[in-house]
C-alpha cells in the first residue's frame, strides 16, 4: 500500500490529552510530563460541547519560558497557543499529513471530524509505519 491510500486515521494516536483555553502553561507542563507527551490540544466549551481552538507544543513552552518573563506562567493560554489549528480529516491520507506538516514546519496535526477531534498524528507515528514496512513510500 503506498501512502497515498492509507487514510491517516490508521495510524493516528486517539487518547488525546485536552486542556481549557483558560488554563496556564504550568497545567499543561504537568499533563505532558505526566503523559511523556509533546503537545495538548487546546479546547474550548461552547454550549457543552468541545471544540479543538489550539494548540501546545514542546516548542511554545521553551519560546513562552525562555523569554523569562515570569508573568507569562500565568497568561491563558488562549494568549499563548498556536492558531489558528491545522487540522486534517480522518479520511486523509498519509501523504497529506506528510505534505501539511512539511508545508507548515509542523510535527502532528490533530484529526477532526465534523468539529470532534478524533485524534492526533504526529512524525514519529509516521516514521514508524514506514519503518514496520506497513506501508511503502513508492506509488
Amino acid at each position: 500500500m503506498s501512502i497515498e491510500s492509507i487514510p491517516i486515521s490508521s495510524f493516528m494516536t486517539k487518547n488525546i490529552k485536552t486542556e481549557t483555553e483558560d488554563q496556564n502553561i504550568q497545567a499543561i507542563c504537568k499533563i505532558m510530563n505526566e503523559n511523556n507527551i509533546g503537545s495538548v490540544i487546546i479546547i474550548k466549551t461552547t454550549d457543552g460541547n468541545n471544540q479543538a481552538v489550539g494548540i501546545i507544543t514542546e516548542r511554545d513552552v521553551v519560546r513562552i519560558i525562555g523569554l523569562l518573563e515570569p508573568h507569562l506562567l500565568q497568561i491563558p493560554l488562549r494568549d499563548l497557543m498556536s492558531k489558528p489549528l491545522i487540522t486534517l480529516h480522518p479520511n486523509r491520507s498519509i501523504k497529506d499529513a506528510i505534505e501539511t506538516m512539511q508545508l507548515n514546519n509542523i510535527r502532528r496535526i490533530p484529526i477532526v471530524e465534523k468539529e470532534n477531534l478524533e485524534g492526533i498524528i504526529n512524525d514519529k507515528d509516521i516514521f514508524k509505519a514506514i519503518m514496520n514496512n506497513q506501508i511503502s513510500i513508492d506509488n
